[in-house]
């Protein structure tokens, strides 16, 4: 029968006699883990969503997406479908607004008479794929028919809870859309279809195609999304449907998704929101290795005794080393499953704190690999951060206990910090062991933020990152340390004897420092991010920015919006631009095919719908720097019927965008507008300050390039905050189809996201302040006798239980500041990089912001240190001196 080995044996008799001082060890892993695990748990379940309800989420086994109605040979194309019995379902969607009579909004005090809302028609078929969820539950197509209402047209509307709220309506309530007239028969609950959306415009309505058509909102040039959602037979190959129609469908802009892309929008968004919540879990997990090396170097600071005893009865150095590790890693599994089981509890707070920026309804299922990658991720990170300590058990001298200069030891080689750094730097290239564990460390955690990131770039980008922040914050405390050794004594003897606690060597006053700081750090960056954002949104909207933006106003209704306008809001200053819509057919000469551009970076400039206009002024907040803005009264431009004569419709075009589609001043762009071809040669590029909050475009054509074009307009409109309400009631009387968005409105509804999203943020990098916590209490705990010993002298001198508390909190209070204040300085560099370097923004300076980060690190480190150290203070004097 095979022995044990010797170092197994040890290591179990050191976890059964010491394992309450791996207390705090387990806890600086558990928080860590948890949060790595309460990610991927939410992570696998969210990808298990999509692509268990693929079918649901999409609406069919295929979808067709349009800007525009297909044309009647596209028509006829779905037409065939049913000869192969595929059914279709067609959906309309599209923005309106909605109203009640003025008598009856004027009985309900706070209600509005208008209300910006998303229409969504829908055909007898629909949905294909799962239920339409509403209260109460009913069939959907007995809740948008026909009614006998004493306003004819009138039909069933099933509409979001916010919609009653807004207008102070219930159900069975009427409201009119366009020229119809719906009366609430449901509260919209769930589309099986729709992805919930955290930005919209407003409420959702369910309606028929038959009401649709009532409410008289399509007008020529009206932009309307179009869906048909199809649902394929088993023995009908899916590919090979998918591309011909693709095939035939993508000459109109159409584009064709199979429910095997699982949402690929959704998918792309989910996995960078949990990408950047797993590095950050991760942060937490790297913070609570820090405590993991303070508490295994405490540990052994009261193992030296024993060490130099086993050394002394034969055992060398590897033996030991062995031994402690796997005492180290027993105890890091033990901490590993606490983090499991932590983890579980946290994936269900995750979708509460994320909210509506979910997209779709996430359950809590438990699943064996997110468990595992925790448990591996807890030990490969207890044996990173393990092993460095472990490395000073080849440097303890068998004699060196015997003549009780352990203490005098560590002094010498702490005493002047920088010469430390630099001796430590020379030993690390010297020392091959020292090296090579250095390595294996870096690779380690390497391997890990690669794992977390799932890619190598980013999880090596991440371990940069955090190893800059740790040598700054490092580098930092001890300038600061330095800086203090050279201000005058002070008076006070509590502030005295603080000032000794904290430059004390073997005091962790850098490793705490540190874990607090890393917390602090991507805190306030996010706060900071956060605040200038939402600073940016106030400031950069200039005075005379519009109130309102009007779409789809008909070429025969601009003269009733004129008259509109001006007598609703005399003072108004408003602007009328016409625009057709437009899809990029080739760029000199390349045929675009959107299939080739799809999932690509740069894909958004080849497949989307471009708003185009002509104009013989270059637009405020437009500057050309390529090229030249055309002249002044230049003739119209006229398309030429050669394909081989350059055509004389000329084009300005925004520059990024140039960038992205590989133009040029010179180039050759081909639309197609309602199925017709335009081509326009490129004669300059533009940058657009697109914060302007004035009507701009991508691409703009010369004038009388769009002359026959089923052209709409757009309106922009600088009104009153009292003429507000008459002005959009005046024109949902008159003009119904003509869609009014409030800039107020959506720039509130983007403040909150951001709002929402900083504390969802926070949220989770809240876990790497509480593993800053563990850590500095870990800290305390491993220097519990040195601090026990020294009460017990201040007491014995005279010295009072409040002088005792008051040094100790004047101690933390300085840790607490070191590591706030330096978090906070990295945390404005790092707020300052993101907004110039990705978002092009000013940073500006937060003091709020930045006292409340200071401040509130200070405080969390004053009250874990006293609550760490509250035991030793009721300790009798005598009875630890007694034990010297």
């Amino acid at each position: 029968m095979q022995r044990v080995p010797i170092s197994f044996l040890m290591a179990w008799r050191e976890i059964r006699g010491s394992w309450r001082q791996f207390v705090f060890f387990l806890a600086c892993l558990a928080v860590g883990v948890g949060a790595v695990v309460g990610i991927e748990l939410f992570a696998t379940n969210v990808e298990s969503l999509i692509l268990r309800d693929a079918r649901s989420l999409l609406g069919g086994d295929l979808e067709i997406r349009a800007a525009h109605q297909l044309s009647e040979s596209g028509r006829k194309t779905l037409d065939d479908l049913s000869a192969r019995h595929v059914e279709v379902a067609h959906v309309r969607e599209l923005v309106g607004m909605a109203a009640v009579p003025v008598a009856e909004h004027s009985q309900r005090p706070g209600a509005q008479a208008t209300q910006l809302i998303e229409i969504k028609a829908v055909e007898d078929q629909y949905p294909l794929y799962g239920q339409v969820e509403m209260i109460p539950q009913q069939s959907l197509r007995g809740s948008l028919a026909p009614l006998d209402c004493p306003s004819l047209p009138c039909f069933g509307a099933v509409v979001q809870e916010s919609l009653l709220i807004s207008f102070g309506l219930q159900l069975h309530d009427h409201l009119k859309i366009g020229q119809a007239w719906f009366a609430v028969t449901g509260v919209l609950v769930k589309e099986p279809d729709r992805v919930a959306s955290a930005f919209s415009l407003g409420p959702r309505v369910l309606i028929s195609r038959q009401a649709l058509q009532a409410t008289d909102l399509v007008k020529p040039g009206s932009r309307i999304r179009e869906r048909y959602l199809l649902r394929v037979p088993e023995s009908l190959a899916l590919g090979p449907l998918r591309g011909e129609l693709q095939g035939r469908l993508g000459s109109e802009g159409a584009s064709v998704s199979s429910y095997r892309d699982a949402q690929p929008r959704i998918r792309r968004f989910l996995d960078q929101l949990t990408t950047y919540l797993g590095l950050i879990s991760l942060t937490s997990l790297f913070v609570g290795g820090i405590g993991i090396a303070c508490t295994i170097h405490g540990f052994m600071r009261h193992k030296l005794t024993t060490v130099a005893i086993l050394k002394t009865l034969g055992a060398d150095a590897g033996l030991l080393m062995r031994v402690y590790l796997f005492q180290s890693l027993f105890m890091g599994c033990l901490g590993s499953l606490g983090g499991v089981a932590m983890g579980v509890g946290l994936q269900r707070l995750l979708p509460v704190l994320l909210g509506e920026l979910i997209p779709v309804a996430v359950s809590s299922h438990v699943t064996a690999l997110p468990l595992g990658k925790g448990l591996l991720v807890g030990v490969v990170t207890t044996f990173c951060f393990t092993i460095w300590p472990l490395l000073a058990i080849k440097e303890i001298p068998p004699a060196l206990v015997f003549r009780r200069e352990v203490e005098q030891h560590h002094v010498q080689i702490e005493g002047s910090r920088l010469r430390w750094a630099w001796n430590a730097l020379l030993q690390l290239v010297q020392d091959r062991h020292r090296l090579g564990t250095a390595v294996m460390m870096g690779c380690g955690l390497t391997v890990l933020a690669a794992w977390q990131a799932r890619s190598l770039t980013l999880g090596a980008l991440f371990i940069v990152a955090f190893c800059a922040a740790v040598i700054l914050i490092q580098v930092g405390v001890w300038g600061l340390l330095n800086g203090l050794d050279k201000l005058p004594r002070p008076r006070s003897f509590v502030i005295r004897q603080a000032l000794g606690n904290v430059q004390r060597p073997g005091n962790f006053t850098v490793g705490m420092a540190v874990a607090i700081g890393v917390g602090v750090m991507v805190i306030v960056t996010v706060a900071l991010v956060k605040s200038s954002l939402l600073v940016a949104l106030g400031e950069r909207i200039p005075k005379d920015a519009p109130t309102f933006f009007f779409i789809d106003v008909q070429p025969d209704q601009r003269e009733t919006f004129e008259e509109i306008v001006q007598r609703e809001a005399a003072q108004a200053s408003y602007r009328l631009t016409p625009v057709v819509r437009a899809r990029l057919r080739a760029i000199d000469g390349h045929v675009i095919d959107p299939e080739e551009h799809k999932g690509k970076r740069n894909g958004w400039y080849f497949t989307r719908e471009y708003v185009l206009t002509a104009l013989s002024a270059l637009p405020r907040d437009n500057v050309v720097v390529k090229g030249a803005w055309w002249a002044a009264g230049s003739p119209p431009a006229k398309q030429t019927d050669s394909q081989h004569q350059e055509a004389s419709i000329r084009v300005s075009i925004e520059d990024q965008a140039a960038v992205n589609l590989g133009a040029d001043v010179g180039s050759t762009i081909e639309f197609t507008v309602q199925g017709a071809p335009v081509s326009a040669v490129v004669q300059s590029m533009r940058q657009v300050d697109w914060g302007s909050f004035t009507m701009n475009f991508f691409m703009i054509l010369s004038p009388g390039a769009l002359d026959g074009a089923p052209m709409t307009y757009i309106a922009s409109a600088k009104v009153e905050a009292e003429e507000e309400l008459p002005l959009q009631h005046a024109l949902v009387q008159a003009l119904p189809n003509v869609t009014a968005i409030k800039v107020g409105d959506v720039l509130a509804n983007v403040a909150r996201l951001l709002e929402q999203l900083a504390w969802a943020i926070q949220g989770i990098a809240l876990l790497s302040m509480v593993s800053g916590a563990v850590v500095m209490t870990a800290a305390v705990s491993s220097t519990r006798y040195r601090r026990l010993y020294e009460s017990a002298i201040l007491k014995a001198i005279g010295g009072t239980r409040r002088v005792v508390v008051a040094s100790f909190a004047v101690e933390f209070a300085l840790i607490g500041g070191l590591a706030g204040l330096i978090g906070v300085g990295l945390a404005s560099a790092l707020s300052w990089a993101i907004l110039h370097f990705f978002l092009d923004l000013a940073w500006t300076v937060q003091p709020l912001v930045l006292g409340w980060g200071l401040m509130t690190t200070v405080g969390l480190a004053v009250a874990v240190g006293l609550l760490s150290t509250f035991k030793i203070l009721g300790e009798p004097p005598l009875a630890v001196l007694r034990q010297e």
